[in-house]
């Protein structure tokens, strides 16, 4: 009998699935597939996944974390795309600025609409967190109905995506399903709590459970309004926690860690080469040629080093602020 592995799921796999999904969001933005539209779905579940972990789940917590996504987010914004708009005469207004600077409006970052998710989570979770523990697969589909009644609702209000608020709180309660079941399955231990043959087949068979996860989100996204990410992304998980369980794959498996530890600064700064209000500057960096096979890879390395170096950047002046502290 072959023997079996229980899947770890630590920071390594996180930053792994990470890497796969902004992989995944830089082609789709570059135009390759629309089957990679998954890469949303696995990040809200992962915000959801990663806020069980959290020692004390308290508004200290939910600030520091706001804080540490807004970080990268107002780099981005402040050192790259204001200054473009400032110089075309076209920044606008403060209060334009900030609701940019939150995510409300996505005008000057297309794709900054997750900071105002990831806000909403942060003030969501400390409230409903407490409900969950006590009765976990109860109170999270209770939530999860909340949710989708919320938006068939926004859904109703006419000229609802014409008004940056009310947008964006159709967004954020349709992403609230992932994220409360990335909160239920870190509770519950579903992933940490499986047992696998260790055979080749089984890699075989994740393989092509992500790819059929895949194929069926290109054709079947959602249905009634609901969100079928729901179930796409933890399914698509736990295929990449397989393979990654199987096999070490050293090169890769370093590769997407690194790529996932930048993540969140990929997310908003391959935004500057898709977004109207600073594209005619960035695109052509990224533009490199009419092909989309040598466009996209060159944009993801491009996104990653200037991401790489930022994050050390900001490391760095973090280190120096602490010792300044003590």
């Amino acid at each position: 009998m072959d023997k079996t592995i229980t899947l770890s799921f630590g920071k390594d796999k996180t930053a792994i699935i990470k890497g796969i999904a902004i992989i995944f969001m830089i082609m789709l933005h570059c135009g390759v597939a629309d089957v990679l539209k998954l890469c949303v779905g696995i990040f809200t579940f992962m915000v959801g996944y990663g806020y069980a972990f959290a020692k004390v789940k308290d508004w200290r917590y939910s600030l520091q974390h706001i804080k540490k996504l807004l970080i990268p987010f107002w780099t981005i914004l402040f050192v790259f795309t204001f200054p473009v708009m400032y110089a075309q005469g076209n920044l606008g207004e403060a209060k334009m600025i900030l609701l940019n600077m939150f995510g409300i409006n996505s005008e000057y970052n297309w794709y900054s609409w997750f900071v105002a998710f990831f806000i909403y989570a942060m003030i969501v979770m400390p409230l409903i967190f407490r409900f969950i523990d006590r009765k976990p697969i109860v109170w999270t589909f209770v939530f999860i109905a909340l949710a989708y009644i919320g938006v068939v609702s926004v859904h109703a209000i006419p000229g609802y995506s014409d008004n940056d608020w009310t947008q964006r709180l159709f967004d954020c309660l349709l992403c609230t399903p992932g994220m409360l079941l990335g909160y239920l399955f870190a509770h519950e231990g579903w992933y940490t709590k499986t047992k696998v043959p260790a055979h080749w087949s089984v890699t075989i068979a994740a393989v092509l459970l992500a790819v059929a996860v895949l194929v069926l989100r290109n054709y079947v996204g959602s249905i009634v309004g609901f969100n079928l990410d729901f179930f796409y992304a933890p399914m698509f998980i736990l295929a990449v926690l397989v393979i990654f369980n199987q096999y070490k794959l050293p090169l890769l498996t370093k590769i997407l860690i690194a790529l996932g530890n930048v993540s969140v600064y990929m997310w908003f700064f391959h935004a500057l080469f898709f977004t109207d209000a600073v594209r005619c500057v960035y695109e052509p960096l990224s533009r490199i040629s009419d092909s989309l096979w040598v466009v996209t890879p060159w944009t993801i390395l491009l996104t990653f080093a200037c991401s790489f170096v930022l994050k050390h950047i900001w490391g760095v002046i973090g280190n120096g602020l602490y010792r300044l502290k003590q």
